[in-house]
């Protein structure tokens, strides 16, 4: 981390212990200066958990029911326990709920959640080594029950990521922990089989993959793949689940014992709406404050909507075609090449995706530290990509389709049912593709469905595609081995395309290994031009997460990573 960003850490720190400190209930500092008291607690107030914390405000619109956030948004849960599942929905109503050791702020960068601060080797939580890393617990997080939240927890929640019985949707990166031990019950102290500088960020972080359960209310059970705790979760986060209908409706309500204070908002109500058409009308005819997600197709109109604030921030999600590289005939890495080589990348990026995002190849952010501007390995040439298919041993059948070995050039594609933008794209690769020879058949599910874990079923963990359109939200950090290392193949990580090269995991693992930006940025340039050499997916655009909300609530920060509701306890309506 560079120095900045360390003393923004520290300053933070300095910020949240005073706040925790002079809190009710809480033991007050014995010796503090007074400026040192006013400066604290002025920057506590701008950068807890991110907030903003602005003042209550009148509603000035009829249709504002004061305190009462109403979200809607389109895709469908698989659970509510975030370590059992793999969807950036979970992530974000984890946000809600849940703490992490640590979240991730509107700039991307690690900021401290149940941690008092981020290890850094400048404070002590990384050793020389880079293979222990130390977090230190706040004394003051609480689970929505009342119970504290302790070394033991964190410790529990790991021991369940590592479970072979639970239906857990990845084991990154955890199972890069040789231990993970209670010190004390406010000191985590992870032993790493090697040094990884993603890992400090990576680990709890909240979302899925990321939340701290309650060891108090799980422990004993053999596995949690159908526990009712996955529907009725008890988190430490700003606010409590207190009725859940599947897939229909989420009613939060404040954690009265949430670290942070009391939140902004009294009330909740997360509603799925598996229709992008029927989200805009709720949010023109007031039935919802704040339309999460919505498509680049409906940016326009939504800026257009008065009382409405909207935004369209990229973000580190990178939206792909995978290739399904694990089984034929997309094993074959001249048949990717080929198909990569016949669409027309740039056009999708213009016609489809409206340049609301920004177009780039690979799964670099182009804003991250790590960037570096490279040509994309597959521009569009249906000329070349004809020659290709030749060369590989497709020749055009009657019909135009081609066909090699007796088997005809038939792929299924798949994105989640009801996305927009996503369905339009698909159109346009399946008349692209279909111009080279191959034919396309689209076949698109819920998202629960596709991104559910391999145990449970997922159709992108478990193989059963060819072609895939989705998005992949990117931790800040440049690491990419959740999603492309040889490793990490389901269920130890989210490699779906299932390509398998050694040398792109070597050069991850040598990036990792690696404290200091300057040389991880020269490696990183070396895994991008692997990754498109082997192609188990191709970038299309960085998403933009298009919101819109009723200009009555405040404090909201649209996020570069993770999620936009990383600071929702802050925020007031």
């Amino acid at each position: 981390m560079p120095p900045v960003a360390v003393a923004a850490d520290a300053e933070r720190e300095l910020a949240r212990r005073s706040v925790s400190e002079m809190g009710a209930g809480a033991q007050r500092p014995s010796v503090m200066s007074s400026a040192r008291v006013v400066v604290a607690l002025l920057t506590a107030s701008l950068l807890l958990l991110g907030a903003s914390t602005p003042a209550p405000t009148v509603a000035r619109h009829p249709w504002t029911d004061p305190g009462h956030l109403r979200i809607g948004a389109l895709r469908t849960l698989d659970n509510l326990n975030p370590l059992l599942s793999g969807q950036a929905a979970t992530s974000d109503i984890a946000q809600f709920v849940f703490s992490g050791l640590i979240r991730f702020d509107d700039r991307g960068e690690p900021i401290p959640d149940a941690a008092q601060s981020v290890p850094t080797r400048e404070n002590g939580g990384i050793s020389a080594d880079g293979k222990t890393i130390t977090y230190h617990l706040r004394p003051d997080v609480r689970f929505s029950d009342g119970k504290p939240l302790t070394a033991d927890d964190v410790v529990f929640s790991w021991q369940q990521v590592m479970n072979p019985r639970n239906n857990v949707p990845f084991h990154f990166p955890y199972d890069q922990a040789e231990s993970v031990t209670a010190k004390d019950p406010r000191t985590v102290v992870v032993r790493l089989r090697a040094a990884s500088a993603p890992f400090v960020s990576d680990f709890f972080r909240c979302g899925v993959q990321g939340a701290i359960l309650p060891k108090h209310l799980l422990d004993g059970k053999p596995d949690l793949n159908h526990d009712p705790f996955d529907n009725a979760p008890v988190g430490s986060g700003p606010f409590m689940v207190e009725r859940y209908e599947t897939n229909s409706v989420i009613e939060m309500v404040p954690n009265p014992y949430w670290f942070g204070g009391k939140p902004g908002l009294r009330r909740v109500t997360y509603r799925i709406i598996p229709s992008e058409n029927t989200l805009l009308v709720s949010l023109r005819t007031h039935e919802i404050d704040f339309y999460f997600g919505a498509p680049e197709q409906q940016y326009r109109d939504l800026r257009t909507l008065p009382g409405v604030t909207t935004s369209a921030n990229p973000s580190s999600q990178f939206e792909m075609v995978a290739f399904n590289g694990g089984r034929a005939p997309l094993s074959d890495l001249r048949l990717r090449r080929a198909l990569s080589t016949a669409i027309d990348w740039r056009t999708l990026a213009r016609t489809i995706y409206l340049d609301v995002d920004l177009p780039d190849w690979g799964d670099m952010f182009p804003r991250s530290w790590a960037y570096t501007a490279q040509p994309d390995p597959t521009p569009y040439d249906p000329v070349k990509a004809r020659a290709m298919l030749d060369a590989a041993g497709w020749k055009p059948g009657p019909d135009g389709i081609r066909t090699k070995d007796g088997h005809r050039l038939e792929l299924e594609m798949s994105t989640v049912a009801g996305v927009m933008t996503r369905q339009n794209a698909e159109v346009v690769i399946q008349q692209q593709l279909r111009a080279v020879g191959a034919d396309v058949l689209v076949h698109n599910a819920q998202a629960n469905l596709l991104f559910a874990p391999i145990g449970a079923g997922g159709l992108f963990a478990g193989g059963k595609y060819d072609l895939a359109i989705y998005a992949w939200t990117k931790n800040p950090d440049p690491d990419d081995s959740q999603t492309a290392g040889p490793e990490y193949l389901p269920p130890n990580g989210a490699n779906y395309s299932r390509v398998v090269d050694a040398q792109l995991g070597a050069l991850q693992h040598r990036a990792n290994a690696v404290y200091d930006h300057a040389a991880r940025k020269r490696l990183y340039a070396a895994v991008e031009r692997r990754l498109g050499e082997v192609l188990p997916y191709h970038t299309i655009v960085w998403r933009a997460n298009v919101n819109a909300w009723n200009d009555d609530l405040h404090g909201v920060r649209p996020a570069q990573s993770i999620s936009d509701f990383w600071n929702a306890g802050s925020w007031t309506l």
